[in-house]
């Protein structure tokens, strides 16, 4: 009797284990720089309760919108320096505690444009390390800026190499390709997603990670504003689209997991059972025809557009 997957993978893998803390809560919708203060001091309070709770771990993951929350007729107004002191808080944060963090300003470009909404990636010296503006804000809520380049990987730690996409992002199929063909071996999915889109959430967030064959971390939004509910429901998932971990529903949770990211990289060089990513390069392998290895070219016209 076979017992998961028909093939397994074969040679050493050596790996560490990358100790993840995924925080949600529900941010106030910020409508005076006291309140933003607000904001930033609960992602601190949420860092040290992971700190104190999890001691040792790599990476603190928080959701979309931390920072200003969703007030639509007010956010505008209060718009972060990414130099600013409300973002340099959460980077002696990481510095004091010697971890890694996700975090989400709302940035005002130093080149006059209206708004970025920024994913920044801050390592345990407190440097950001790793800069990502969306590429697909959402329709029509958001007036943000649209990226204009898919998620580039960032070497984080213990092998993790990982790319960052928020909230809307991933409805779309081809973010969470382009990531995995950039070598990530985890995406990290940041949002501020309401109801009733939780199972749209949890579908894309298992298609992403099976498609892919990489580790999702998903941290949402959880609780109540003046427009919408939260859902929370953050979860960590295998590369089989398996849930590792899930938090509750609505109310604020931490979660933490230990994933392998040096699997992945393996499992990416390897014809295993049901890995699209191997096969999405190296399409009929089986066919003994083509020593296998398969095709490797890309008749997909929706990759040419």
């Amino acid at each position: 009797m076979n017992i998961g997957n028909f093939y397994a993978l074969h040679g050493k893998i050596e790996t560490e284990a990358l100790s993840v803390v995924v925080s949600q809560f529900c941010p106030k919708s910020a409508a005076t720089w006291e309140e933003i203060d607000d904001n930033v001091s609960q992602i601190l309070a949420r860092m040290d309760q992971a700190s104190a709770g999890f001691p040792g771990f790599d990476l603190f993951v928080s959701p979309e919108c931390a920072f200003q929350g969703y007030h639509a007729g007010k956010w505008a107004g209060f718009l972060l320096d990414i130099d600013g002191p409300q973002v340099q808080r959460v980077k002696d944060k990481c510095k004091e505690l010697g971890v890694w963090g996700i975090f989400n300003p709302w940035i005002k470009p130093k080149d006059g444009r209206f708004c970025d909404n920024t994913g920044i990636i801050v390592n345990p010296d407190g440097e950001i390390v790793h800069k990502y503006v969306k590429m697909n804000p959402w329709t029509p809520g958001e007036p943000t800026q649209a990226g204009g380049a898919c998620p580039v990987l960032m070497d984080g730690p213990k092998g993790a190499k990982i790319g960052l996409i928020i909230c809307a992002d991933g409805d779309y199929p081809e973010i969470w390709r382009e990531a995995a063909v950039n070598g990530a071996n985890i995406i990290v999915r940041i949002s501020h997603y309401m109801a009733p889109y939780d199972r749209a959430m949890q579908i894309t967030n298992k298609a992403g990670a099976y498609c892919n064959q990489v580790y999702v971390v998903s941290c949402n939004t959880a609780g109540i504003d003046e427009y919408y509910n939260y859902f929370g429901e953050s979860t960590i998932y295998n590369p089989d689209g398996t849930e590792i971990i899930q938090a509750p529903t609505g109310i604020p949770y931490v979660i933490k997991a230990d994933l392998y990211p040096g699997i992945i990289d393996h499992m990416k060089r390897q014809a295993v059972h049901s890995n699209p990513m191997y096969t999405y390069k190296n399409r009929g392998a089986s066919n003994p025809d083509d020593n296998g290895f398969g095709q490797a070219n890309m008749p997909y016209n929706a990759y040419k557009y």
